[in-house]
């Protein structure tokens, strides 16, 4: 009897501790933003104000692949776009089904607002072989590309898109469409990514319009196709790189065919590309300095300002400045890239009572290059009642989720409850009062 009793006591004591840590650990654990408000009558400004745009470019007489689907973002308040951002995605459904809302990622949202960029994305069928009809420019969708931008130039009220230079990134399929229009359009070329593959349909040789041209070649340490990604890239990047191309090759450790953390070192290094090399509208890019910015070593992953780099430069990573550097040796070692601060604190912060106990949190944020949109904290009179989770990313580098809405519904606020939102990475939190 008293042996009962005491369990009973000790179940009597532990349900509520375990209640009580795993409603604590709910506290921590992110939900999802919501895509729509909760307020009715409420009027959801963008977080970064601009213009969508959508065209589909059917085949012409000749062209092999299916369809081609593109969304174009332009940031407000830009007279004349400076250039171009265009993001493609890979082989596979999901990467299709996704691909447009690369124009909605907020943190390369950021990169363009910055720099004066249109953002684009494209959506291809994926399933082979229709990928490879799409894959190789020369079957038309290098074209639809160019009658794409013709196309935004008109809606868009923004005429120098059928002109401006432009910033190529590319996800497996999408790296060697992107190689292929860097060969055929260097002039027009400020910078690229490859991310998991784009050598495999490089010539051979040596073509010394692109070596001018930087480009940052990404693969990953585990992934299953190497043998048509990583080996093909490294011969390129290896031939190139003796021929003074300032390339950067970057191997992500404990990574497969996934994008990963590449958009972390991607976008610094975007930035850096697009500082040195964009100048006034319509006048040439101007060129990389070579004398300039850190050297990587490939095989110990040392890094090193070029006048204090102790192995061979031309068989390095050359990579444009210490954050890029810093940002690469991590990629290469971790497979992982790590904040170096912590975002900037929400604004604006207002609530909406919707009944008797539930009210609104609504807040602003601006992202960043280096955070994106973060998770967020939510605290009612001092105790945190619930964490959000930002706008993260897929397999493929496109936004998940495309489409968020920076509000808290709380349905158990007390009379009078008073509400601070916190921003937060793995350095720290920062806090609107």
């Amino acid at each position: 009897m008293f042996k009962s009793k005491l369990r009973f006591l000790l179940i009597l004591l532990i349900v509520p501790v375990l209640y009580l840590g795993w409603e604590q650990w709910l506290l921590r654990v992110p939900q999802p933003l919501p895509q729509r408000s909760a307020i009715a009558t409420h009027s959801t400004l963008p977080i970064f104000p601009g213009d969508y745009a959508e065209v589909t470019i059917p085949p012409a007489s000749g062209d092999q692949y299916k369809s081609a689907e593109y969304r174009l973002w332009v940031p407000a308040g830009v007279p004349i776009l400076r250039g171009l951002l265009f993001k493609l995605h890979g082989c596979g459904d999901e990467a299709a089904e996704a691909g447009l809302n690369h124009a909605n990622d907020l943190q390369w949202q950021a990169l363009a607002v910055k720099h004066q960029l249109a953002l684009m994305a494209a959506k291809f069928p994926t399933r082979d072989p229709v990928c490879d009809d799409w894959g190789y420019i020369d079957r038309g969708s290098g074209r639809a590309f160019l009658k794409a931008l013709q196309s935004f130039a008109q809606k868009s009220g923004h005429p120098e898109l059928d002109q401006v230079p432009w910033v190529l990134w590319g996800h497996s399929n999408g790296a060697e469409w992107v190689t292929q229009m860097v060969r055929k359009y260097p002039e027009r070329t400020i910078a690229a990514v490859t991310v998991r593959c784009g050598g495999y349909t490089f010539p051979s040789g040596l073509d010394r319009q692109i070596l001018g041209i930087p480009l940052l070649w990404t693969e990953g340490e585990k992934d299953p196709y190497n043998d048509f990604c990583l080996k093909p890239s490294q011969q390129v990047f290896g031939r190139y790189r003796q021929a003074g191309a300032l390339w950067t090759y970057a191997v992500a450790a404990n990574t497969a065919h996934e994008a990963g953390d590449t958009r972390f070192l991607a976008i610094p290094y975007l930035d850096a590309m697009l500082t040195a090399r964009l100048a006034a509208p319509g006048t040439p890019l101007r060129p990389v300095e070579a004398t300039q910015g850190w050297l990587g070593d490939p095989k110990n992953h040392a890094i090193a300002p070029i006048p204090q780099y102790q192995g061979n430069p031309l068989e390095a990573a050359w990579l444009p400045n210490q954050e890029t550097a810093r940002k690469w040796q991590q990629y290469v070692t971790k497979g992982k890239i790590s904040p170096t601060q912590k975002p900037a604190a929400p604004t604006d912060v207002r609530v909406t009572r919707i009944g008797a106990t539930e009210a609104v949190v609504t807040w602003h944020f601006m992202p960043d290059l280096e955070n994106g949109l973060p998770s967020f904290r939510i605290y009612r009179n001092q105790a945190l009642i619930q964490t959000l989770q930002g706008q993260g990313h897929n397999f493929g580098d496109a936004p998940k989720p495309p489409q968020v809405v920076l509000e808290y519904r709380d349905q158990q606020a007390p009379p009078n409850a008073t509400y601070r939102v916190a921003a937060f990475n793995s350095v720290g939190e920062s806090v609107f009062q």
